[in-house]
Formats: structure tokens, C-alpha cells, sequence
């Protein structure tokens, strides 16, 4: 499936039965090599920031595997050319870790990153919008407040009065069904086995 944001950017639909840390799926959407070839992923970079002119960011954070993605993005927001508000500034570039019980944290030597700076998110999918919940209350526990969101792939367009941009969205995949965990689930009900967990960095055969 091509973009339609930027045509030169695909992902392709995956049928199965797939787990996420909050919900059952029935397409994996690989986008592989958005995060992990150069070309495109210096060109996706380009698209999200030039959504993002006017936006002041201190702070990127990268989760899903998007840190290639986020280097481009900094290069890009501090390009004396784009829109002024960003050039010539050093951005971080931070990356969170979990804990055992899954709420992402900041080492010691990371959190001045994010304590009074502006932040920008991103992930490779937002398919309910949770993980980004949970990254910004992280990010204010530490000081820092959210500025905007990018998503490669997202079902939603807002979260908390902030865009989230992307490069797909659930309309480009018209097949593509989602249920939260236990509600409503058509193949739970069938008593389907899952085909794969999805990860922040692809997915997993069981």
C-alpha cells in the first residue's frame, strides 16, 4: 500500500491474528523498511517535519524502532531553511526504557532530556492510542510536556487536543479490524489461536 501522504512510502498488510500489548489485530502493517532503509527513512522524516513547522521541540522520542527515522527528523527540524524555530538548536534524541510491569521509565543520566523540555513523539503504530497516552504521562512525571505526535501508521488523528501525524492511517486498509483486549473479539469468540505477538520491533510466530 502506498501513502498517500508521500507516494514513494509503502507498508504492507500482513493477514493473521495478531496480539498488541492492548489489542487483538487481524493485519500486521510491516513497515520495515521505513525504519530501516536509509532513503526512506531520511524521506518519511521529511514529511513529518514538514507537518511540523512552527513547532518548538527540544526533545525526540523515538519508540518502535523509529530512532533512524529520529535522527533524520532532528537534521531535518534544525535545517536552517524550514521554518526558523528549530535552526541551529542540538535536539536530544532519547529513547525510554520499560519496566517489569511495562510503564516506561527514564535512567538517571537521561532525565534532564526530558525535564522542562519540549517533546515530540514518536512510533511506528498507534492503533488505539494507549501507548502514546502512556508516553505522555510519563513524560510529565518527568518534567517534560508533549508537544506533538508521529505515527507511521495511526487510527487516530488527535490525542489530547495534539495531532498525531502519519503516513497511513486505518482507511488506507479498509479490511483492517482491531478489538480491545477481550471486547468484542470475533476470533477470541471462535476460539481462534493467534498467529503471532507483535512487538516495538516487528512481530513474533507462536
Amino acid at each position: 500500500m502506498r501513502s498517500k501522504v508521500k507516494s514513494r512510502l509503502y507498508a504492507d498488510a500482513i493477514p493473521g491474528y495478531f496480539a498488541t500489548n492492548h489489542s487483538h489485530i487481524n493485519y500486521y502493517i510491516d513497515m520495515s523498511d521505513l525504519k530501516h532503509k536509509q532513503s526512506l527513512a531520511m524521506t518519511v522524516a521529511r514529511s513529518f517535519a514538514a507537518r511540523m513547522a512552527g513547532m518548538p521541540v527540544d526533545t525526540i522520542l523515538c519508540l518502535e524502532g523509529t530512532e533512524y527515522i529520529g535522527a533524520y527528523l532532528a537534521q531535518e527540524l534544525t535545517r536552517e531553511s524550514l521554518s526558523g524555530m528549530n535552526t541551529g538548536r542540538d535536539l536530544f534524541l532519547v529513547e525510554p526504557d520499560s519496566n517489569i510491569n511495562g510503564q516506561f521509565i527514564f535512567a538517571d543520566n537521561l532525565r534532564p532530556m526530558i525535564d522542562g523540555k519540549a517533546v515530540f513523539v514518536m512510533v511506528a503504530s498507534a492503533s488505539t492510542g494507549q501507548t502514546l497516552s502512556q508516553i505522555a504521562e510519563c513524560v510529565e512525571y518527568y518534567g517534560g510536556h508533549v508537544v506533538g505526535n508521529a505515527a507511521l501508521f495511526s487510527n487516530i488523528s488527535e490525542l489530547d487536543g495534539k495531532p498525531v501525524v502519519s503516513l497511513f492511517t486505518g482507511v488506507d486498509f479498509p479490511n483492517y479490524q482491531i478489538c480491545a483486549h477481550g471486547k468484542n473479539c470475533p476470533a477470541c469468540a471462535a476460539g481462534i489461536p493467534l498467529d503471532a505477538i507483535v512487538t516495538p520491533r516487528g512481530y513474533r510466530k507462536l
